[in-house]
């Protein structure tokens, strides 16, 4: 008896030295503290370029915790994020220009942003070339299946700040007026400030600094970039775009929330921007202005051909009843589908309603606006078509309406004398 007691009791040490040798095989064999392997080819990878030497540099450091916070939502194995980032010279690191990727503490489970590169600082970030540059080095670094574009700044549309960058197309469409327009009301991307100079980019130069088909999306988190003039001059950058045609409050997109809609395998754009809409209107003030549309820039040929039909007698139109998205020093931008139906109206060329809500809805992925604008003017829901335009003055030569004689939009839509 006692001699069977042993041995059940050696043959039970046995199998819990066995089992105990092959769980501690098994875990030095597959650290749980440190990362697999990477893929050879990622899913999704999104680049967030953000020109942050101006006023808004303590909105991009927000941003960053809500960055890491939203990517605990993903798989950093299937998708990856990138932050270029230009800082000013009163910023606790001084100016600076460098890109970080947002690598998985597996020991945590928190992602922190890991440097990758640092650039000269003696070259804006709203150069052409800088951005050239990092797009280059972000897809050098890492393959992906698809990437996505996050422009972070300020913004002013489709009108000229009249920068003089050397970019595949000139730069300077026509001559500066001899008195600099002010700062607030002039369009452009991006701010960037060093050494007590300010630079800006316009679109074209924008246009020009990205390769063709380059991203699945480019969304603009920054103010009035949501208009059909920026929209089409990218046409061929990315499939979507993503833009707002009117102001937005500092804190921009609530990146908690829409990063894990952005870094999904196959970006959720809707849901991203249902996430900035449902920000501003229940948590961050409620009620709060916002707007944002989301646009298939594969459908945007059937927008054109229905505007230049309604532009066929184009004339000036009358603005009284217009929902207009901008305030202030900024250009006039009004809604764009009101605009088209406006103008077919009074001109009276042969388009119908029900054409030109066709070509709109195979464009439009989604749009959502506050009840009222920035300036407290309802918009009625009707009449949002979630971009904005330019009403063109054929008689004027302004350097801003030169410059607009110059975009693809007005190459594509306007009669030719």
């Amino acid at each position: 008896m006692c001699s069977g007691a042993f041995l059940m009791r050696f043959a039970s040490f046995l199998t819990v030295f066995i089992v105990s040798s092959v769980l501690i095989s098994c875990k030095e064999d597959n650290p749980i503290n440190e990362p697999p392997p990477n893929p050879d080819v990622f899913e999704n990878i999104v680049l967030v370029y953000a020109s942050a030497s101006n006023d808004l540099y303590p909105n991009l450091v927000s941003d960053r915790s809500e960055m890491l916070k939203g990517l605990e939502g993903t798989d950093p194995l299937k998708s990856r994020l990138f932050l270029y980032e230009s800082s000013p010279v009163n910023s606790a690191s001084g100016r600076t220009a460098a890109l970080y990727e947002a690598i998985k503490n597996y020991s945590t489970g928190t992602y922190e942003f890991k440097l990758v590169k640092n650039y000269p600082t003696d070259v804006f970030t709203t150069d052409p070339s800088r951005l050239s540059e990092v797009i280059y080095d972000v897809k050098n670094i890492r393959n992906a299946k698809r990437y996505g574009l996050v422009l972070w700044s300020h913004g002013g549309g489709w009108d000229p700040a009249f920068s003089d960058h050397q970019t595949k197309m000139p730069a300077v469409k026509t001559p500066p007026p001899t008195v600099a327009p002010d700062p607030g009301m002039s369009g452009w991307w991006g701010v960037d400030n060093n050494d007590g100079k300010s630079d800006k980019m316009d679109i074209d130069e924008l246009a020009d600094a990205i390769p063709d088909d380059s991203f699945e999306f480019i969304w603009f988190d920054c103010c009035y970039m949501g208009s059909i003039e920026v929209a089409y001059q990218l046409r061929r950058k990315a499939r979507y775009f993503v833009g707002y045609p009117t102001e937005v409050y500092s804190p921009g997109l609530d990146y908690t929330s829409a990063i894990p809609f952005l870094l999904s395998p196959d970006p959720d754009l809707a849901g991203a921007a249902r996430s900035l809409y449902n920000y501003y209107t229940f948590e961050w003030s409620q009620g709060a202005a916002v707007t944002v549309g989301v646009f298939d820039l594969t459908k945007i040929d059937k927008v054109v051909d229905v505007v230049r039909q309604g532009y066929a007698a184009y004339e000036i139109p009358s603005v009284q009843g217009l929902v207009m998205y901008s305030r202030g020093g900024v250009s006039r931008l009004y809604d764009f589908r009101q605009t088209l139906s406006r103008i077919v109206e009074e001109t009276g060329v042969s388009l119908s309603p029900s054409e030109i809500n066709a070509a709109f809805d195979a464009f439009t992925v989604c749009k959502y606006a506050s009840e009222r604008n920035f300036s407290g003017h309802i918009i009625p829901p009707g009449d949002y078509s979630g971009l904005s335009t330019h009403i063109y003055s054929p008689e004027e030569e302004t350097p801003s309406e030169n410059f607009y004689r110059r975009l693809d939009w007005f190459d594509a839509v306007f009669p030719k004398k």
